[in-house]
């Protein structure tokens, strides 16, 4: 399994991911994953999962 260095702006991205993946899940559970505000978070998660998957090729 390869070593990864997390840098501070890596750990700001993940918490950022958690918040917003636990964001969509309540929303999704209260209002239907179809849901407008559901899918802008879905939008949103997948511009930050982007995000991390080119700092996680960078290293």
């Amino acid at each position: 399994m390869p070593t990864y260095f997390v840098t501070e702006p890596q750990e700001r991205l993940d918490i950022a991911i958690e918040q917003l993946r636990d964001q969509m899940v309540t929303l999704g559970t209260e209002f239907g994953f179809m849901h407008p505000d559901v899918q802008q978070c879905s939008r949103e998660l997948d511009q930050l999962l982007l995000q991390y998957y080119a700092i996680q090729r960078k290293q």
